[in-house]
């Protein structure tokens, strides 16, 4: 149970911090997502945030609206569009980035640097296991 509830505080945390943005935690996973990967077509984005095509076009609408994603055709394939960051894109991805690393801190605040290493390690070693074939839905981490 102590995961389950430190996974809801987290997630109250990352919410709450986020808000203040304006952005909500599958926006934040977007705009992180298209950072790291570059421009994706809707099916790419979708199938590696875990997210059904009928509830990603709701949500990049939405991005879109606010000017912080772009959906231009694909020019090697005209019947998809890819899906990129604007540069008010990229900003607000730098702000909720603090804003998520200060949440963080907070949480973290008991543990000084050297149980904060090991518990990213233990995080880390759990999610790899959690998101294989073996262990569970690759792609959904």
């Amino acid at each position: 149970m102590l995961v389950f509830r430190l996974a809801r505080v987290t997630g109250y945390r990352l919410t709450r911090a986020l808000a203040a943005l304006e952005l909500r935690t599958n926006e934040f996973a977007v705009l992180h997502y298209l950072h790291e990967a570059g421009p994706l077509s809707q099916q790419e984005l979708g199938g590696a945030l875990g997210i059904n095509p009928s509830n990603l076009v709701g949500l990049l609408d939405a991005l879109e609206a606010d000017g912080l994603i772009v959906r231009p055709r694909d020019p090697r394939d005209r019947r998809r569009h890819l899906v990129g960051l604007t540069p008010s894109g990229q900003t607000r991805l730098v702000q909720a980035k603090r804003a998520v690393a200060q949440a963080e801190q907070e949480l973290l605040a008991p543990l000084d640097g050297t149980e904060r290493d090991q518990l990213h390690g233990f995080l880390k070693r759990l999610a790899g296991h959690s998101c294989t074939p073996e262990g569970g839905q690759r792609g959904q981490c």
